[in-house]
Protein backbone atom coordinates (compact mmCIF):
# COMPACT_ATOMS: atom_id res chain seq x y z
CA UNK A 1 0.00 0.00 0.00
CA UNK A 2 1.43 3.21 -0.92
CA UNK A 3 0.61 4.88 1.78
CA UNK A 4 1.16 2.90 4.46
CA UNK A 5 4.05 4.58 6.10
CA UNK A 6 2.15 7.19 7.24
CA UNK A 7 -0.57 4.75 8.82
CA UNK A 8 2.19 2.94 10.71
CA UNK A 9 3.67 6.89 11.70
CA UNK A 10 0.61 7.49 12.98
CA UNK A 11 0.06 4.31 14.96
CA UNK A 12 3.70 4.95 16.08
CA UNK A 13 2.53 8.52 17.33
CA UNK A 14 -0.77 7.88 18.87
CA UNK A 15 0.76 4.88 20.42
CA UNK A 16 2.97 7.25 22.27
CA UNK A 17 0.54 10.01 22.92
CA UNK A 18 -0.97 10.18 26.70
CA UNK A 19 -4.12 10.90 27.36
CA UNK A 20 -5.51 14.07 28.97
CA UNK A 21 -8.22 14.61 31.56
CA UNK A 22 -10.91 14.24 29.00
CA UNK A 23 -10.08 11.30 26.70
CA UNK A 24 -7.70 11.42 24.07
CA UNK A 25 -4.95 14.54 23.72
CA UNK A 26 -3.92 15.22 19.84
CA UNK A 27 -0.75 14.66 18.65
CA UNK A 28 1.64 17.30 18.70
CA UNK A 29 3.65 19.06 15.87
CA UNK A 30 6.62 18.95 18.12
CA UNK A 31 6.08 15.32 18.66
CA UNK A 32 5.55 14.32 14.23
CA UNK A 33 8.82 16.36 14.48
CA UNK A 34 10.83 14.75 17.25
CA UNK A 35 9.55 11.63 15.37
CA UNK A 36 10.78 12.66 11.75
CA UNK A 37 14.51 13.79 13.85
CA UNK A 38 14.22 10.14 15.71
CA UNK A 39 13.43 7.88 12.78
CA UNK A 40 14.82 9.55 9.82
CA UNK A 41 11.64 9.29 7.73
CA UNK A 42 11.50 11.81 5.45
CA UNK A 43 7.80 13.31 5.57
CA UNK A 44 7.16 16.23 3.77
CA UNK A 45 4.54 18.83 4.52
CA UNK A 46 1.45 17.35 2.99
CA UNK A 47 2.42 13.77 4.37
CA UNK A 48 2.08 15.83 8.50
CA UNK A 49 -0.92 16.69 6.64
CA UNK A 50 -2.67 13.78 6.46
CA UNK A 51 -1.25 12.40 9.58
CA UNK A 52 -2.54 15.31 11.47
CA UNK A 53 -6.06 14.30 9.44
CA UNK A 54 -5.91 11.29 10.51
CA UNK A 55 -5.87 12.31 14.41
CA UNK A 56 -8.51 14.79 13.83
CA UNK A 57 -10.80 11.87 12.48
CA UNK A 58 -9.60 9.35 15.29
CA UNK A 59 -10.12 11.95 17.95
CA UNK A 60 -13.27 13.23 16.47
CA UNK A 61 -14.80 9.47 16.56
CA UNK A 62 -13.83 9.38 20.24
CA UNK A 63 -15.57 12.16 21.07
CA UNK A 64 -18.30 10.89 19.16
CA UNK A 65 -17.91 7.51 21.55
CA UNK A 66 -17.52 9.19 24.52
CA UNK A 67 -20.68 11.64 24.20
CA UNK A 68 -23.11 8.27 23.31
CA UNK A 69 -21.69 6.66 26.61
CA UNK A 70 -22.64 9.57 28.55
CA UNK A 71 -25.64 10.23 26.46
CA UNK A 72 -26.21 6.23 27.75
CA UNK A 73 -25.18 6.67 31.18
CA UNK A 74 -27.52 9.65 31.85
CA UNK A 75 -30.55 7.79 30.53
CA UNK A 76 -30.03 5.02 32.67
CA UNK A 77 -29.35 7.10 35.77
CA UNK A 78 -32.50 8.65 34.80
CA UNK A 79 -34.22 5.50 34.23
CA UNK A 80 -33.32 4.39 37.39
CA UNK A 81 -34.47 7.29 39.49
CA UNK A 82 -37.35 7.39 37.71
CA UNK A 83 -38.30 3.36 38.68
CA UNK A 84 -37.45 3.96 42.46
CA UNK A 85 -39.52 7.40 42.30
CA UNK A 86 -42.38 5.16 40.73
CA UNK A 87 -41.90 2.96 43.58
CA UNK A 88 -42.30 4.93 46.43
CA UNK A 89 -45.37 6.34 44.85
CA UNK A 90 -46.65 3.05 44.67
CA UNK A 91 -45.40 2.23 48.02
CA UNK A 92 -47.59 5.06 49.14
CA UNK A 93 -51.02 4.42 47.70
Amino acid sequence: MALSYLWQAWVRLRRRTPAGVNGPSPITIEAIDAFIRRTGLRLDPGDVQLIEDIDDLYLSKMAEQANERDRQQAMKDGLGRASKQGVRRIADD
